[in-house]
């Protein structure tokens, strides 16, 4: 299949516009909005907070203009909202647009655990036991925990697909759809997700490939489910 059948290809080649921000990683105006953005798909920031230009510049000790830049390189990622005089805020995500880059992240995650059984060492393999073992301990008593943990776990993954352009095309999705962001973690989503990680990291031990996609992927959607579950809901 060529190029311009591929409709990986054609994914990838779409979203080539959206690596400003890591490309500007090492900057000053990078490091601003590497930090504005890792408040939002945290959660910390949520939907339509004000992002006040003036408070950020003091908080980053510079001036406005760095703080304007990072805001902007956000807008084009679409974690925030320039309206026309009035204050940037974080931007809202409607429930089409949630789906649509889910279906895409599903798939671009099946790739990503793919080249990770492929390329892992077995010291990377027994890291990433580690990682998941943590993940098992904070369940118990900590939801924010728990969250952060399994971020972590995701990330190590992703760190060692072997494959740069997808990693900086899944960060991408990773800050603005995340599921910290979007959803609120009940006990039962916690428990389900416990058994498809353990699933997923014996798939990985198992060098099974295909296996690991398809748990990764149907992951993946459960985390949509999630949300449109809740914003059902709310709504």
């Amino acid at each position: 299949m060529d190029a311009a059948n591929d409709p990986l290809e054609s994914i990838a080649d779409e979203l080539m516009g959206a690596l400003d921000l890591k490309e500007r990683s090492d900057s000053l105006v990078g490091r601003i909005a590497n930090d504005i953005a890792r408040a939002i798909s945290e959660g910390s920031l949520k939907a339509g907070d004000d992002l006040n230009s003036v408070e950020l510049a003091t908080r980053f000790g510079t001036s406005r203009t760095p703080v304007r830049e990072a805001l902007m390189l956000l807008e084009k990622e679409g974690l925030v909202e320039i309206p026309p005089r009035r204050r940037p805020r974080v931007a809202h995500i409607s429930l089409g647009e949630v789906e649509e880059l889910y279906q895409i992240r599903a798939v671009l995650n099946g790739m990503m655990i793919t080249l990770f059984v492929h390329n892992a060492s077995s010291d990377e393999l027994m890291e990433m036991s580690s990682l998941h073992e943590k993940i098992r301990e904070s369940a118990r008593y900590n939801s924010d925990a728990f969250q952060e943990d399994r971020r972590r776990l995701h990330n190590y993954w992703l760190d060692h697909c072997g494959n740069r352009s997808l990693r900086n095309l899944l960060s991408t999705y990773k800050m603005r759809m995340s599921v910290g962001r979007l959803v609120h973690y009940e006990p039962e989503d916690i428990e389900r997700s416990l058994v498809d990680h353990a699933r997923l990291v014996m798939a990985c031990f198992d060098r099974d490939a295909e296996l690991a996609a398809t748990l990764l992927k149907s992951m993946t959607l459960s985390g949509l489910a999630a949300i449109k579950r809740q914003r059902g809901s709310r709504g």
